[in-house]
């Protein structure tokens, strides 16, 4: 049987997935217990998943943060854009039609071209993209799959439920034998599974309404209330949680209700932080972007964030508030639903300060900011 490879390829517009695409590539969105190219690792474990980006600085910081994901080889290519919401199911019938055909087909996903299938093996990832723009279209055979194409971050909050339920059947056990449930905590499953991962731990008195994903080494604090929730590993929740997804690495350790938010990496709520997720008038929320105000269609949002951001004690976020990365944000009444990048008030945040910040916050974990990462951050500030 002839090997084929997966590589998850960057489209043109990930900066509408902002603020997450600042620091991200988008095949590092999390939706359940896995992100994107997780979920692409765990469903087809015998088969390489490579990645490539337009986005050099984002490469070399992705590949500095996760150096065992495997390098480009040398054989027919399934690419894939890396925004693009898959079941495991799809992934398996895709890769089986992959290794059944003798040449190559575009793949659309709602008729919208997201990937194609490279019959012959190619030298590097560049002639991937390559050979994938010079194929016609109209010439060339079609293959559609089931899935959804990521344009928005907010867009991943419908995906909660549906990619949870997915993860559950990828991993060996709902609840690892090393993570630790206090027994007054009451865990209901009856609407979705609920995962918890090697080395969390559920304090005493808390409620998980599934599907809810816990991830490695997180803590779920005392009297704590998850519903719908995808939490990333080695994270402290507390309060109330909805409706949301927390990247990895964030601390939101006490009580406050956080509803239908995305929080990236290394994101810090003070005490009491409370997100408000609906308008008082029932209305769409609108969402103020760094090219301009969006109608998001939709009903409920709450606070979009990006890495190393901290919210004082106290903070009360608007509806559809967007915060980019690294900002210290404290505020006598809510504060902007925009927030820019190295923001400290209305003041620049100093690039120098906020970089020795996140040294000591990341290596209280015992993780390092690697000189990658720091070089992409260095020119988002500018």
């Amino acid at each position: 049987m002839k090997a084929v490879q997966i590589l998850l390829v960057e489209h043109e517009g990930v900066e509408g997935l902002y603020p997450f695409a600042l620091t991200h590539c988008s095949w590092e969105m999390r939706t359940g217990l896995y992100t994107i190219l997780e979920r692409w690792q765990k469903t087809i474990p015998e088969t390489t998943v490579s990645v490539v980006s337009h986005r050099d600085q984002h490469l070399r910081s992705f590949v500095e943060r996760y150096p065992d994901t495997h390098a480009f080889v040398q054989a027919h290519t399934l690419l894939i854009a890396g925004n693009v919401l898959l079941s495991p199911s799809v992934m398996r019938q895709l890769v089986d039609t992959c290794v059944q055909s003798t040449s190559s087909f575009l793949v659309t996903c709602g008729g919208h071209p997201v990937g194609a299938y490279i019959a012959e093996p190619l030298p590097s990832p560049n002639h991937a993209i390559d050979h994938l723009e010079s194929l016609d279209a109209d010439a060339c055979p079609t293959v559609e799959c089931t899935g959804t194409i990521i344009n928005r971050l907010w867009q991943t909050l419908d995906h909660i439920d549906a990619s949870i339920t997915w993860d559950a059947r990828l991993v060996d056990r709902l609840i690892s034998s090393s993570a630790t449930v206090h027994t007054t905590a009451v865990l209901d499953d009856s609407a979705g599974p609920i995962i918890i991962d090697d080395g969390a731990r559920v304090d005493p008195f808390v409620v998980v309404k599934g599907p809810v994903a816990i991830g490695r080494d997180t803590t779920v604090k005392p009297h704590a209330s998850l519903n719908a929730v995808a939490i990333g590993p080695t994270c402290r929740v507390a309060g109330e949680c909805a409706n949301s997804i927390i990247q990895g690495f964030t601390n939101k350790a006490h009580d406050g209700f956080l509803g239908h938010s995305y929080l990236g990496e290394w994101v810090n709520l003070g005490a009491g932080t409370t997100t408000s997720n609906l308008k008082n008038t029932y209305g769409h929320i609108n969402v103020d972007m760094p090219w301009g105000t969006e109608d998001t269609q939709r009903m409920f949002i709450g606070l979009m964030i990006g890495d190393h951001s901290k919210a004082g004690i106290g903070t009360m976020f608007s509806t559809g508030t967007v915060c980019g990365v690294s900002n210290n944000i404290v505020s006598v009444g809510p504060p902007p639903k925009s927030i820019g990048s190295f923001r400290w008030l209305d003041e620049p945040y100093n690039v120098n300060k906020a970089i020795a910040v996140m040294h000591t916050v990341m290596g209280r974990r015992g993780m390092q900011l690697g000189p990658e990462t720091e070089a992409l951050l260095r020119y988002l500030a500018g």
